[in-house]
Formats: C-alpha cells, structure tokens, sequence
C-alpha cells in the first residue's frame, strides 16, 4: 500500500463516505454495484490494499465474526445468517459463515475449522448433543453456542422457549376445539415418558410442550399422533403428510416442528385434497419470511429471533473484549403469528 494513504483517502477520490469503502472493504453492508466499482476503481488507482495479517497484528482483532451453522437447506439457518450480519454490522463487524451438513461429525468438523479463520470469535449453532459434558466447547476462541442443547455451563449460550412456545399452541388449538392434534418432526416410536423427563433438544423440548398441554386439559396425548420423516426440511413435510393419510388418519390440527416442515405439510394437504383450515388446522415454529407467503399463510411460533440474535452477538463481543465473568444463558420470548391456516 503507498505510504500515508487511508480509508479517508479512498473515500475522497470515490466520493463516499468512510463507511461504505470499510463496507466494501469487509463484504457487509448494502449498495449499488455502481458504488462497489467506484470505491475498488479508487483503491487500485492509490494503490491501497487490504492486509488483515498487519492489521490484526496491529489491533489484535480482525474484525469478524464467525456463525458456525447447518447448511442453508432450512430457510430457518439463512434466516439466522441474515439477521447475524444486519445486527452485527452495528458494530462494524463484518461476519464469515461456515456451514456444516448434518452428518454425526459435521459440527465438531466445523469447530476445528474454526481455529483456521480469520474470526475474532465465533456463534455456532449446535444441532444435536455435544456429548462427553461438552468437551467441544473447549476452544481456544471466544464462543456462543446457540441452539437448544446443553453447554454444561462452559460458555454463553442462547436459546429458545421451545417448551412454553409449544404448550401455549398446543392449548391454544385445544381450547378451540381440537382434540386430535399431529404433531409432524417428532418420533412417536419414543414413549411419552422419553419427552417429559427431557432437558435439551429442540425434538425434545417441543414435544415436551405439546405433552404438556393435553395434560393441563386432563388429555391423554395419543402417541401415534407424532409423525417423523428424516430431517425437519420441507420434504419431510410432504412424507409426513403422506404416511399420515395411509394411516387413515385426520386430525383436527397439525403441530410442525419447524417451518420447513410446515410448509410441505401445506402443499401436499393441497395436493392430496385436504382443505386447510377447513379440514384441518396447520401451525409451524420460527416465524420466517416464506410463511407469510404461503397458500394460505401459516400460523406460526415466532422465537424472537431478533432478540436472540442480538444476544448472541453482544455477548460473542464482550467475551471478545474481555469480559470474563460467569456464563450466561438468554432464552428468547414467542410470539404465536396468526395467519390464514388457523381458526383460532
């Protein structure tokens, strides 16, 4: 880089401000592709170059954040990412994802790769138990775990209200009326004592809620109600929803794990003929953007994720700057977003 030249520099000759050449710089922020070029035209014409070794060097910090999550196959895990870079953009930080596949070792996988990226720390989205009292969780960087498994006090964590959510839309369809109530992503092969006794695990925890609910209505929950189809992606929406109706089975209401698994629930209802709400009512969990959208719109548990996420990063940074007090734990609040698949 020629000596004396800066960021001001670069963003004089282009004629835009500080900001968005530091955007450009570490990939955030929104702009016209006009205004990209522009602000690259300047930094080859004073011949500025970028150099995160120096300048990690020089400040100890990178400026990133990492989000370690599974793959964008769930529109849940895209919707996560978007709102980690928007809210850590106000700290101007940039963020850098690493994905993971679902197989037994794909998220220990991702940790150790964690070592080698340039990220200041890291939020990592577990999606099963991390066994051996949390063993994983001994990092080297600063670490928030998100997700619904136990990090045995070890490092900060956020986490959903997966058990309350659960049971107040599952009364919510019962003091309507439902009695017979699917609930699609949860494997009916276990017995109900499996779910009551349970302390993690989004599968867990929700069907834990659900129990819940019938037996504040004085219910027994009928267990060849839960229907499970490999992972919770729209496709297992569709598969439940076939092995469903061979059974023979309509309910007056299906419960789904997640929105994925929802919005496949609706279209093969529509495919398969079943009249939704009419016939019966569908309600799914995360609140994300294609809900909205559907036909007709789902009924949703939205978890705040804003707010979880604004937690996760603002501990992810204090930890980064120093902080080294006790570990802290945020569960997020719900929201039940009625829309069209619901006569509540």
């Amino acid at each position: 880089m020629a000596k004396g030249v800066t960021i001001k520099d670069v963003a004089a000759e282009a004629g835009v401000s500080f900001k968005t050449v530091s955007n450009v710089i570490n990939g955030t922020g929104s702009m016209r592709e006009s205004t990209r070029e522009r602000v690259l035209a300047a930094m080859d014409k004073l011949n500025y170059a970028i150099n995160l070794s120096a300048r990690s060097l020089k400040t100890g910090t990178t400026g990133l954040l990492g989000l370690a999550v599974f793959d964008f196959s769930q529109p849940f895990a895209s919707y996560l990412a978007d709102q980690v870079i928007d809210y850590a953009r106000e700290y101007h930080y940039g963020v850098i994802i690493n994905t993971y596949g679902q197989a037994e070792h794909g998220l220990a996988r991702a940790m150790q790769q964690a070592n080698n990226l340039a990220a200041d720390g890291w939020i990592v989205f577990a999606d099963r138990a991390l066994g051996q009292h949390g063993k994983l969780l001994e990092q080297n960087y600063p670490l928030v775990l998100a997700g619904d498994w136990s990090a045995y006090g070890k490092v900060d964590q956020v986490t959903m209200p997966n058990v309350d959510a659960m049971r107040y839309a599952t009364n919510r369809l019962l003091d309507a009326g439902c009695r017979s109530i699917a609930l699609f992503g949860a494997d009916g092969t276990l017995d109900a004592e499996h779910y009551r006794n349970a302390t993690e695990g989004t599968q867990e925890l929700r069907v834990q809620g659900y129990l819940q609910a019938y037996e504040e209505h004085g219910i027994e929950a009928d267990m060849r109600m839960l229907f499970s189809w490999g992972l919770l992606m729209s496709d297992s929406g569709v598969h439940a929803v076939d092995l469903m109706l061979e059974e023979g089975e309509l309910p007056d209401a299906i419960i789904c794990l997640n929105d994925a698994m929802a919005l496949g629930a609706l279209h093969q209802l529509q495919v398969r003929g079943v009249r939704v709400p009419d016939d019966v009512q569908v309600v799914g969990f995360d609140n994300v953007p294609e809900t909205k959208y559907a036909n007709p719109s789902l009924t949703t548990i939205d978890p705040h994720l804003g707010s979880y996420v604004r937690h996760a990063v603002d501990m992810l940074i204090e930890r980064i700057q120093g902080h080294d007090g006790p570990t802290r734990v945020y569960t997020s609040d719900f929201t039940l977003v009625e829309r069209a698949s619901t006569r509540l």
